[in-house]
């Protein structure tokens, strides 16, 4: 796992909004390949094995490998659907939209994590991987793009997805699912559509006075 997620990931228990801690036991360059996440609040745990950060509570759930070498015109269409015409941010990619992550990767369009597949070992430091069930375990607002296909998308990650998104974040999904509250199809086609997150209002800033 890319070290540099970790500050855009959270606790999937319901309670206050905070960063997690990371206790590294292993690293391999810039990637965390043995270690344990900590949340501060619950002291919960996710333990980071093999490069995957665990948020699933499936003990025998199996990660699929990713192919190193993906289509072209696949590539093309998902930087394309996933509105990747510059650089930056973080892009989550399920099923076989993961074939697409090293080379989105490769071409610096942003950090990009794979759910529930691992990274080849040819793969870039910038591709993550995490294990997950139903939700995804990151900050609302981090995420730039999220591409679902019919292996990993449901009604509950899908909802997720939309609330870890950015303002006018894309949102790739199975063509036959119906897209979630708070985002807007742009396009469909016979296989996906592509959806917007509408725009989100910033939180509010506490202001406190300072006495002299």
């Amino acid at each position: 796992m890319f070290i540099e997620l970790v500050d855009s990931l959270r606790c999937l228990e319901p309670h206050e909004d905070t960063w997690l801690v990371a206790a590294v036991s292993r690293m391999d360059g810039r990637q965390i390949i043995e270690g344990t996440l900590g949340c501060p609040v619950c002291r919960r745990q996710y333990p980071v094995q093999g490069g995957v950060a665990w948020f699933s509570t499936t003990a025998d759930k199996r990660l699929t490998r990713t192919v190193v070498t993906a289509d072209p015109e696949r590539v093309t269409r998902a930087a394309a659907l996933l509105g990747l015409a510059d650089s930056g941010g973080i892009v989550v990619l399920g099923g076989t939209w993961t074939d697409c992550a090293d080379a989105l990767s490769d071409v610096g369009a942003a950090q990009v994590v794979l759910l529930n597949a691992e990274p080849s070992t040819s793969s870039p430091q910038e591709v993550s991987a995490l294990a997950v069930d139903d939700r995804l375990p990151f900050a609302m607002g981090a995420l730039r793009a999220v591409a679902l296909d019919r292996e990993v998308a449901t009604g509950l990650l899908l909802d997720s997805s939309r609330d870890a998104l950015r303002s006018r974040g894309r949102l790739v999904a199975p063509a036959d699912m119906i897209a979630p509250d708070g985002v807007t199809v742009l396009a469909r086609d016979a296989h996906d559509w592509v959806a917007e997150r509408e725009v989100v209002a910033s939180p509010p800033v506490t202001l406190r006075s300072v006495r002299r």
